[in-house]
């Protein structure tokens, strides 16, 4: 039985929320420089990412989309930088997080620009009731 998209998103959702956790106690653990912390947390990611490449080897290769795929992951190694930095400045985790996560409302406005991926009229009500309430959260969290 295969899992829907929802499965996976939930499982994204938590090894996120538990990387911040890990992330934040290796920190307080060795002190390091953002800079050598998301180092090894590259290799880290490049470690888990090989071993899925080749036991889910797929030949297909197109320049156009290998060159946007790369262009997504130098975007998100950026995030993760300031993520990294903000954390060796003692910030809280659990402020930091929920203003991060913005992200959410960045990838709906995109989405619908760039995909036109546009909620229908009854999508439409949660979509902006939801985004009304990161927006409050990341707020709320940051004062």
């Amino acid at each position: 039985m295969k899992m829907n998209w929802i499965a996976y998103g939930l499982i994204a959702a938590v090894c996120f929320g538990v990387n911040g956790i890990i992330y934040k106690m290796a920190q307080q653990k060795g002190n390091f420089s953002p800079y050598y912390g998301v180092f090894v947390f590259g290799i880290g990611i490049l470690a888990v990412f090989g071993l899925f490449f080749m036991f889910n080897f797929d030949s297909n290769f197109e320049w156009k989309s290998s060159g946007l795929l790369f262009v997504s992951g130098m975007i998100w190694a950026l995030g993760m930088i300031a993520v990294a930095i903000a954390i060796y400045q003692k910030a809280d985790l659990a402020r930091l997080a929920p203003i991060y996560n913005i992200n959410t409302l960045v990838t709906v406005l995109l989405g619908i620009i760039f995909l036109k991926e546009i909620p229908d009229m009854s999508q439409m009500v949660r979509v902006i009731g939801g985004a009304i309430l990161i927006v409050v959260g990341a707020i709320m969290v940051s004062i």
